[in-house]
């Protein structure tokens, strides 16, 4: 489902809600249309250029905040990435560290994404020497308590060892 969609369907659901709730009062109204128009995070990470073995390459997942309010506390953007293959990280909107065996780099974004922004990090994706032309899957996920569609909060990738 496109983010467009996803918006339109969160807007409908919040006019339903509203509508639904209407005849308990207006403050359950207003309380159904506020759980409805929270943060919502989707992820998404196209696959990286091809590289090497031995080789770097980056990749650069996003993150869009596709819910109708800010986050209201900090999230984390977690890459993690296949045996053979290490990663560091660095993004201007989050802080990135990687995390020890340096299979999965971590950036952590501060509370306030807007409705609509994207946070993107950069990956320095690093195959090791001596490694067979393949191709490997990774994936990124974001975690943010209380997302109402957590099942868009993950996309996988593919690394082409050439």
């Amino acid at each position: 489902m496109s983010v467009m969609s996803r918006l339109l369907l969160s807007r409908a659901l919040r006019a339903a809600c509203a509508a639904v709730l209407l005849g308990a009062g207006p403050a359950a109204a207003d309380a159904c249309a506020a759980g409805a128009a929270g943060a919502d995070l989707a992820v998404f990470a196209a696959d990286p250029a091809p590289v090497h073995d031995g080789g770097s390459t980056l990749l650069h997942p996003v993150v869009t905040n596709t819910g109708g309010t800010a986050t209201a506390v900090p999230f984390t953007l977690y890459v993690h990435l296949p045996p053979g293959v290490a990663g560091t990280g660095k993004s201007p909107g989050a802080t990135c560290t990687t995390l020890p065996h340096g299979h999965t780099v971590a950036c952590t974004v501060p509370a306030g994404l807007a409705p609509g922004a994207p946070v993107t990090a950069e990956v320095r994706i690093s195959v090791a020497s001596g490694m067979d032309p393949e191709v490997l899957d990774g994936n990124v996920e974001a975690e943010l308590a209380d997302d109402p569609t957590p099942e868009n909060n993950s996309s996988t990738f593919r690394i082409t060892v050439i």
